[in-house]
């Protein structure tokens, strides 16, 4: 359910319907090399969780693109220099509080389970510190977020293990499609930011949007510059556009394709339903968002 599309009317079915469970898709709008657009992330996030929704009902929350973590470019001076032109860079702080806005009032509604579905690596740190924050505050729902996507589940070996597993399931996977991921074994798609697990999920639903003659226009390689903090385990927030100055970090994702693309959904939604299924039928999440004790069965 889409809470966009609803009548004030249908609510009240819409929440007996989904268990009281509500999706925030979250990704961010930031560039994505040269053969990817700005809302890749936030796409993604979505495509995810509407198909997961075809197979466990819930209502999903229509999330600004803009709402994501991206304060290295907040800071560009001049984004034409920097070539980081599209990209919103909202203050963290902001962010927090808008968030909580968002979660208070989809709770007001009738909600009292939120997770948020995240697909961009620079919310992490946001979403930890919000989802941790919340139990300093008195609420009564319970506030969680979880990947859309794991890479992990991705990969080429797991994607060629799965087609072999459950072939019906997966026969959307032509023979070229399993030489590209053959062609990936061992690279993990060359990084984790306009790469081809990226570029094929993308194109699952938006082709149009995926620039296949771009693919090789920038560099996706790291230049370097600030190994010498990670290799000592500091962090810093500047480090990972210092490394990777073009916003890309990847192999050119050769071989991507809209059957790929469905597969690596599939996979998605499958795990994003599963939690779904869970969470609609759980409620001492929400007795342990209150401080309530854990009932005596």
């Amino acid at each position: 359910m889409l809470w966009e599309n609803l009548r004030e009317e249908e609510f009240e079915s819409a929440i007996e319907r989904s268990g009281r469970l509500c999706i925030i898709p979250l990704g961010c709008m930031e560039k994505h090399g040269q053969h990817l657009p700005m809302g890749t992330d936030s796409y993604i996030a979505k495509t995810i969780t509407e198909k997961a929704c075809e197979q466990e009902e819930v209502m999903i929350f229509p999330a600004g693109m803009w709402l994501g973590e991206v304060s290295c470019f907040h800071s560009e001076d001049d984004p034409k220099s920097s070539r980081l032109r599209g990209c919103i860079g909202i203050n963290p702080t902001t962010l927090l509080l808008i968030l909580e806005e968002l979660c208070d009032e989809i709770a007001r509604n009738g909600f009292d389970k939120i997770l948020i579905a995240n697909s961009h690596g620079g919310n992490v740190p946001m979403l930890s510190y919000f989802v941790r924050a919340q139990c300093y505050k008195k609420k009564d729902y319970a506030t969680m977020w979880t990947w859309a996507n794991l890479d992990e589940e991705m990969t080429p070996e797991a994607i060629m293990k799965l087609h072999q597993a459950r072939p019906d399931d997966f026969a959307m996977l032509t023979d070229d499609d399993i030489t590209t991921l053959k062609g990936y074994l061992g690279t993990n798609y060359g990084g984790g930011h306009a790469d081809m697990r990226e570029a094929a999920l993308l194109m699952c639903n938006y082709p149009e949007l995926v620039s296949s003659d771009s693919f090789e226009t920038e560099s996706g390689l790291s230049i370097h510059r600030a190994d010498y903090l990670y290799k000592e385990g500091i962090d810093f927030g500047h480090a990972w556009i210092s490394n990777y100055p073009n916003a890309y970090s990847a192999l050119p994702p050769h071989g991507c394709s809209q059957t790929i693309g469905e597969a690596m959904v599939k996979i998605a939604a499958e795990r994003m339903a599963r939690i779904f299924k869970l969470l609609k039928n759980d409620d001492d999440c929400v007795r342990m968002a209150k401080h309530e004790p854990q009932p005596i069965n």
